[in-house]
Parts: C-alpha cells; structure tokens; sequence
C-alpha cells in the first residue's frame, strides 16, 4: 500500500422510494475513495413514519401498536447496523491485508444474509491471482483464438511474480506492481513495443474483469498506469504491414507452377483479397452461410454477422470470387481446411495458410526488399525483408482497404464491406498511402482551383469554365497500362470471363453424359444474356477502372489492342448481338485503348463481319 487511507465516512439511510405510502425498503448508503456504495439491511418502513433528519423510524402515539412494533424492530436494526459497520472498520484498522476487500467486508457487515456472495469470494481470495485470472480469460474471452492468447499473458504474468518473489495473490497486485511489470518485460524480454503492450494491458483487462466479477471484486485500481509510449509515427508503425497492388495480385492468381495445396492457398488469399473479410470470416463465404440480397440494378451482395465485431458485413462477390468458389464448391479443399468442426483443425490450418502463402508469393516474384521500423522497448529500429516474407492472411484485408481507398472508393463505402462501425480504424491501421499517393491526391485537387495568376498547376486549365464538358472530359484518350490484360481494364472481369468461358463452349463439340451427346447451346444462350444486361446496364465499375488506367505508365498498347481484337471476336462467335458488341468497343475508346482512327476502323469492321453473319444465318 503506497498511499495513505483514511477511513473518516459514516454511514447514512435512505428509502427506496418515498411518493407512495406504502411499506418500502430502507438502504444503507456510504461512499469510500468515489465509489458509492448501497446495501438493503433488511428492513422496511412507511414513507410517512420515516424521520429522514434523525435517519429513525417514528414511534408515537398517533400510530397504531403494530406501527410502533414494525418501527422498533427498524430502528433495533438500524442500531444493530452502525454498530457492525463501526467494528468492521475498526478491525480493517487492524487488518491491513483486508483494506482491498474492504467494500465486501462492510457490505457483509451491513447486511450478513450476504452470505452466499461472501462465501464465493471467501473461496476465491484463497486462490492464486493467477488461477483467477485465467478463469476470467474463460469466462470473459469471446472466441478460443483469443482466450488462448490471454491465457498465455497470463503465464508470462506468473513468472514475472515467480522471479520478483511477489506472492501470487490479487491483494498483492496494484498499480505499482503493473507498472513494474512493464519494466521487467523491457529488461528481460526485447519485444516489439506492440506485444509488450498488449501483454501489459492484457493482465489489466482480466483485471477489470476480477474488478467487476461479484464473486471475485478484486477492487484493484488500474486507472492512470504509466504505459510505455510507440514514439514511431502512424507510417512507422503501418511500414510492416505491407498492401499488395493490383499487378502483384495478378502476378499471384496468374502464376502456375504450383503444386495443390499452394494453388488452394493461393485461391483463399485471393478471394480474402478481393472480399477484405478476416480468415476467421472466410469459412462463413465459403459455406455460403450468409443472407442474398437482389439489388433494384439486378446486382446481388451478400451479408452476414463478422465475427469479432457482430457487425453487419455487405459483400459483393466479384466475378473471380464466384469463380473461385463454384470451383471449390465442385471439388472441396484437400489440403487447406477451414471449414472443419474442430477449431483446433481450423487453428493448425489457419497456420498452415500462412507458411504456405509466403512460398507462393516468393514463386511469384514478389521479392523486392521492404523497409520498416519497429520499437523494441522504447528504442526504435531499422529493419529489412523480402516481401514474400511480410505477407500473411490479415496482408489481404489491408491490400483490400488500401486498393479500394486507391480507387476513388470512399471510406464510408468500404466499411460496408469490413464491418466498421467508423473510419478511424482504416485510417490509423488499415489504409497504406505513399507519398506517390498523397501527391497524387493533392496536385489533382489543386486543379479544380479556377481564376488564380499564382495558385496554378502546369497543365492544368485555371481559367476555364467550372463546368466540366463531361463529353469532352470522356472522349479524351486515357494513358494505358504495361502488364495487365484488357479484361483487368474493363468495369469489372465479369464481362470478359463470361464472354471467353461462351467462347470456348462454343468450340467445343459438346459432351456424352448417360451415353448421349450433349450441346452447349442452352448455356451459351444464358451466358450471352448475362454479357447483353450487363452492357445496358449502368456500369459504376467504369470510373474505377478509368482511374486505375490514369495511375498507371504507359505500356504496350498494341498488345492491349490484340487482347480486345480477340473479345470482339469471341463475342461474334457466341453471336452476342451487335449493340453489345459496338458498346465495348466505345468503352475501349473512351479508356484510350482505341484512337479515333483505330476506333472507325474496327466498327467498319466489325458491321461488315456482322452483316456477312446475318446473311449466312438468313440462308
């Protein structure tokens, strides 16, 4: 005990309520140290017959005998209560140990039916702190992952108490002792300023848990403990967790030569990529054990419960989501199990996803070295890995906000998706922008400033009409990216997949199944009429796309004009009719894969093909 205490409160009588005259409960009320404390001592009293200035029960002539005998039985109780809460202090006086359960020691003065409570936690001051605080992990801790986690700060708690000789006991435990803690954690154990932390305030957590247990009520104060402070800054502390681009997720989803268990990893990294969902929240999608939503645009999103936070997730499942899945649902995992009963199979998987994710990204190429810096104690350190190394299954949920956020996404949207219930997270741990970004950001708002000689950006029309020509504004080319496909640049690779999976039915003679020979005629026919709605439908995903396309170096444009030469084609073959098709080619011009001349040239072309087509059709 390092600060003084004085026990100079007394002890005062209120009723429960006083409008109706009816026979109510009287409490006994004093306050210690802030916290006001109220026991019912077993007794009742008329309103009207209750002297609130001498805190007694009225005996008088004016009341009938039973009045008078109901209210000396009172006051002989409420006499019997002063002079138990009078002694109790008195022997707290003399029994220091006890000055941390002094609240309990006065409430079973007060009132002994508390019998039951006192009893619990008779049994529990015998325990060892340590034993208490596990059972609080059990007790409190939601979901098995974390209860393990806390159950092991709690180890490391126990030998911290083993080797200062502090007996393990909650009496023993206060602030100082906490804040020691801390200390022999920098001394004795190097860590990350984070794990440090998180041990430390995890202890205090069971703590306040103990604190507000009533079979326990450690009443251990923990408020104002001298955390040890992250002096990095919020880039700092971001620089390890490293968000993938676009071209790197490419580079993942498109690579090979893999054997079946990177190839499951790597199709559960991606779609964790493309949903932002935590691993925990990935057997749920896998399962298909969420609520389908129709949207008035004929767009489907699903949702469902996110499991740390019981907040509503809003999905839409992007097309090489649903690819991914129906692949899966069709032949199961075999190697990577997240969706086994047992938590511990899903445990030992969850770890076996990421070992192997790390060895496919190194396959992939994704080795360039990366910077961060990290806090060990309170000195900060410079640090060096390859990227393949960093990357781990929460790298998805960060790649997603990032990207989502890169593409003109507003926050507000993409906690839609993450079961956010605010930004602040995105921003403080979530969002990764570089300085190219920031940049990027800043110079183009800087544009739309009109009618300055000074504020003016080189390139940019300070003069010109607020406005915007939104017709010149869209047919003006675009600059067009190196290393990436067309269908990445299109609304979404919805169009493209579909179109190419037509295709090659169509190629094909079909298939024997029962012993006859089957067609693809009816699903070529579906297929088209997805690609048909698709085009007349509004297509929100185009502006994304723009801006993605305008981030990017210019790169070989004539291999992204072969790539949509072959998409025009397949979609002929399929026979998609000629508005769809004469809408994908003006959606290449408007991104800058076509110029005007290129532009004529190929809907001459294709007119001419079509009407040859109708012809032979007609004959």
């Amino acid at each position: 005990m390092s600060e003084q205490l004085f026990l100079d409160f007394s002890l005062n009588f209120n009723l429960r309520q006083t409008r109706r005259n009816v026979p109510t409960i009287i409490y006994a009320l004093f306050t210690f140290q802030g916290k006001r404390c109220k026991v019912n001592i077993g007794a009742k009293v008329y309103p009207a017959q209750w002297n609130k200035r001498r805190q007694i029960a009225t005996v008088s002539n004016g009341q009938t005998r039973l009045d008078n005998r109901n209210n000396e039985i009172v006051n002989k109780r409420i006499r019997a209560v002063l002079a138990a809460f009078e002694e109790k202090k008195s022997y707290l006086c003399e029994n220091l140990e006890r000055m941390d359960f002094l609240l309990e020691e006065l409430r079973q003065a007060i009132n002994p039916n508390l019998k039951t409570r006192h009893a619990a936690m008779k049994e529990n001051n015998e325990l060892s702190a340590t034993l208490i605080l596990s059972r609080m992990a059990e007790s409190n801790i939601a979901s098995e992952s974390s209860k393990k986690i806390y159950l092991g700060y709690v180890s490391a708690f126990k030998e911290y108490l083993e080797a200062k000789g502090i007996s393990d006991r909650l009496s023993s435990i206060n602030r100082d002792v906490l804040e020691d803690y801390q200390q022999y954690l920098q001394g004795s154990r190097p860590a990350t300023v984070k794990t440090l932390l998180n041990k430390v305030k995890g202890i205090v957590t069971l703590i306040n848990h103990a604190n507000k247990d009533k079979t326990v009520r450690s009443n251990i104060n923990t408020n104002g403990i001298a955390y040890l402070e992250d002096n990095r800054s919020r880039e700092q502390r971001k620089s390890k967790q490293v968000p993938l681009t676009e071209s790197q997720l490419l580079a993942i989803y498109n690579y090979t030569d893999l054997n079946a268990k990177e190839r499951e990893t790597r199709d559960l990294f991606i779609c964790q990529c493309l949903l932002g969902q935590r691993i925990s929240d990935l057997p749920k999608i896998l399962k298909g054990d969420y609520r389908i939503t129709k949207l008035e645009d004929g767009n489907e999103v699903i949702s469902f419960m996110a499991q740390k936070t019981s907040q509503e997730a809003t999905l839409y499942l992007f097309p090489v989501v649903k690819e991914i899945l129906d692949r899966y649902r069709q032949t199961g995992f075999e190697h990577i199990d997240l969706l086994a009963e047992d938590k511990k199979v899903i445990a030992r998987n969850e770890v076996k996803l990421n070992k192997t994710i790390k060895e496919v990204c190194r396959k992939a190429g994704l080795d360039k070295d990366i910077d961060y810096v990290e806090q060990i104690g309170s000195k900060r350190i410079a640090r060096r890995k390859k990227l393949f190394e960093l990357i781990h299954t929460h790298t998805a949920r960060h790649t997603f906000i990032t990207l989502m956020c890169r593409y003109g996404v507003p926050k507000e949207d993409v906690i839609v998706a993450t079961a956010h219930t605010d930004i602040k997270m995105i921003d403080e741990v979530y969002l990764h922008e570089t300085v190219n970004d920031k940049g990027t950001r800043y110079v183009n708002s800087m544009k739309r400033i009109k009618g300055s000689a000074f504020f003016k950006v080189e390139g940019a029309d300070n003069t010109a009409d607020t406005v915007v020509d939104k017709e010149r504004t869209a047919r003006q080319p675009i600059s067009t990216a190196g290393n990436i496909t067309f269908e990445t640049l299109l609304d979404t690779q919805f169009l493209a997949s579909r179109i190419n999976e037509a295709s090659d039915m169509a190629e094909r003679m079909g298939y024997v199944k029962d012993g006859k020979l089957y067609d693809y005629n009816d699903e070529i026919n579906g297929i088209v009429k997805e690609v048909e709605a698709f085009m007349q439908s509004p297509a929100p995903g185009f502006e994304v796309a723009c801006k993605y396309v305008e981030r990017l170096s210019v790169g070989n444009l004539s291999n992204l004009r072969d790539e949509l030469k072959l998409l025009i084609v397949r979609c002929m073959r399929i026979e998609a009719n000629t508005e769809t098709v004469m809408q994908i080619i003006d959606k290449a011009f408007r991104m800058g894969i076509l110029d005007n001349d290129s532009l004529n040239d190929m809907k001459e072309i294709v007119s001419a093909i079509l009407k040859v087509k109708e012809k032979e059709s007609g004959k």
